[in-house]
């Protein structure tokens, strides 16, 4: 009989939360594991993709920003009927949600993921209903060590019962192709200006205000044989592109709007850089390093732990378009050969560390002691005994 998995996220936009869990799904259905999403909003993106895998993706059909007691109860008729050996919760909102639900399934081990630093910022109440809640995950992650131990000191998770497990990357998806390279260079209008690639959401924690600064320093420094490609969709559209124009920057900027070929668009590209105000564990920057470019980001979140301590001193200031400036100015005078050698680095580390197929092993390894001691906590229950540690009395 095959071991069953639910996964819940809040909704599934274009960002890296809803993407590594794309790769996730995959990843452990290659490893025998049978798998349902759930959203609690409408998803925009990425149902195809998942249904391509044979996974339907079951939405609670809830309102963003707004609380609905009835969706408790449509998903934990879900789960009674589904019976997934564990649930998986993905973003702060999905992990309220389940944590509470839990109460009409209190046999099945949730686990539940962060996956920005700055997810609980800005409401006392969510940071409270969080903390509040934390007992009823069986285990509670982060996707980096900064923002695990940041939830820690925040008392949102317990030691005892968390850790952190970082994105993954499918590593074959970003191989780099010469020809494919020139071809797609030529289809977006590139001569031989320096490509720079950006890839977000247009939201307020990608800060591509700083970008657009950044690259208007570096245009009146006479740096201006280069085009920066924004791939990416959201809320802060219209203000962006009122900015590129006002500062005179649309030959230089092309927004791009969400792309599903990331991969190719790395490809077409010379580096890759991040102007992010905050951040959990950015997947792009790994996919930068995948697909061997060179990067540019800013200190924020995990960021650092992505590169050699000599290089940590080179990330960017936050909210600083003079420092990310220079970065990129510096950057772009590298020779063919240190791009080169710092793609080469850049790849060995992931290949190390962010494979998506052992970061899936890990969550493998994980679900199954979870499952396991559920089933011998219920087996006591039944015998009318109990174990007497933490997990057991959640």
């Amino acid at each position: 009989m095959r071991t069953r998995i639910m996964f819940v996220i809040t909704g599934l936009n274009l960002g890296g939360a809803e993407s590594q869990l794309l790769l996730l799904v995959r990843a452990l259905q290659r490893l025998g594991w049978e798998v349902a999403v759930v959203s609690m909003i409408e998803p925009k993106y990425f149902v195809q993709d998942f249904a391509e895998m044979g996974v339907e993706v079951i939405t609670l059909k809830m309102l963003p920003g707004k609380s609905d007691p009835r969706a408790l109860w449509r998903f934990a008729k879900l789960v009674r009927s589904w019976r997934p050996d564990i649930v998986h919760s993905h973003m702060v909102h999905a992990n309220i949600f389940v944590r509470v639900a839990r109460l009409f399934f209190p046999t099945i081990p949730i686990v539940s993921t962060a996956h920005s630093i700055n997810e609980l910022e800005g409401s006392y109440a969510r940071l409270l209903a969080y903390r509040l809640t934390r007992h009823l995950s069986h285990y509670t992650s982060s996707v980096s060590a900064s923002s695990y131990q940041h939830y820690v000191s925040l008392r949102m998770i317990s030691p005892r019962k968390g850790g952190f497990v970082p994105n993954g990357v499918d590593l074959e998806r970003f191989d780099c192709d010469a020809d494919a390279r020139a071809a797609l260079r030529v289809a977006l209008g590139i001569e031989d200006q320096f490509v720079w690639l950006a890839v977000g959401r247009l939201v307020p924690a990608k800060d591509f205000s700083n970008l657009i600064k950044a690259v208007a320093l570096l245009r009146d420094q006479g740096l201006s044989r280069m085009r920066v490609l924004l791939a990416g969709d959201g809320p802060e559209k219209a203000d962006l592109l009122k900015q590129c124009e006002q500062a005179g920057l649309g030959p230089i900027i092309q927004f791009l709007g969400p792309r599903h070929d990331i991969p190719d668009l790395m490809n077409a590209a010379d580096a890759v850089v991040l102007s992010s105000a905050w951040e959990g564990m950015p997947m792009v920057i790994l996919e930068a390093m995948a697909a061997r470019r060179t990067v540019v980001a800013t200190h924020v979140g995990g960021v650092g732990e992505l590169f050699p301590a000599d290089d940590v001193d080179k990330l960017a200031r936050p909210k600083d378009p003079v420092a990310l400036a220079e970065r990129m100015a510096y950057t772009m005078r590298l020779s063919a050969e240190e791009h080169e050698q710092a793609g080469q680095r850049g790849r060995a580390f992931v290949e190390r560390s962010f494979d998506i197929r052992k970061v899936a092993r890990d969550w493998d390894a994980l679900y199954h002691r979870l499952a396991n001691s559920a089933s011998t906590r219920e087996a006591a229950v039944q015998a009318g005994l109990h174990t007497g540690s933490e997990e057991a009395r959640d």
